[in-house]
């Protein structure tokens, strides 16, 4: 849906177009921005963004795809002292990218996010899934999936709240849920009815 580049000169002009199809989406709804239009808007001809993209999607995908390959760095660790920088790195990182994360929220494509991201982490093997591995039986695409789901999730919540917590508590909430039991017995109530922590 996109060209791989392979010269510097090539992948600099693929970005400035990624980064003018933000620009559109940042004024208005993806859904209303044409190939045409984004080609006028920035002065080029349509080939030239053909040569780059194979359609309207095909960028938007390069844009994703190129942001999720500028975080790097791993989520996940055995303790709460290690998992939590690099969560604080995460959620640093999303912050920064608060333009695109308001042209998807703007046009309703959060979900793109999420599926992209997901589609990438299965393919680049970017998070330690291994680690989950306490039941063999489960694929290692599906722990994936509700690893990066769960924590754009985050972010996108975040992100609507016009980012009220800090990185350093939203990293240590998120740490917890990746290192601590989901849900633990508590005392019954006067009822007699256990509850969930």
């Amino acid at each position: 849906m996109y060209k791989q580049c392979f010269s510097e000169q090539s992948a600099n002009r693929q970005h400035e177009l990624e980064h003018g199809l933000l620009r559109a989406m940042c004024i208005e709804r993806y859904e209303d921005i044409t190939v045409s239009n984004l080609c006028e808007q920035m002065n080029i001809p349509r080939k030239c963004f053909y040569r780059y993209f194979s359609s309207k999607d095909g960028a938007l995908f390069a844009l994703i795809d190129h942001t999720l390959m500028e975080l790097t760095g791993e989520f996940y660790s055995e303790t709460m002292a290690t998992t939590i920088p690099t969560l604080e790195h995460f959620f640093q990182f999303w912050k920064e990218k608060r333009l695109l994360l308001d042209a998807l929220t703007k046009s309703e494509m959060t979900g793109v996010l999420i599926q992209r991201s997901i589609v990438q982490a299965v393919a680049e093997d970017l998070l330690p899934a291994r680690n989950f591995y306490h039941h063999r039986h489960i694929p290692q695409d599906y722990i994936i999936n509700f690893l990066v789901s769960g924590l754009l999730s985050l972010v996108i919540q975040w992100h609507q709240s016009d980012f009220r917590e800090s990185e350093s508590d939203l990293a240590f909430a998120a740490a917890q849920l990746l290192t601590q039991p989901l849900f633990s017995r508590a005392p019954t109530s006067e009822t007699g009815e256990k509850r969930m922590l």
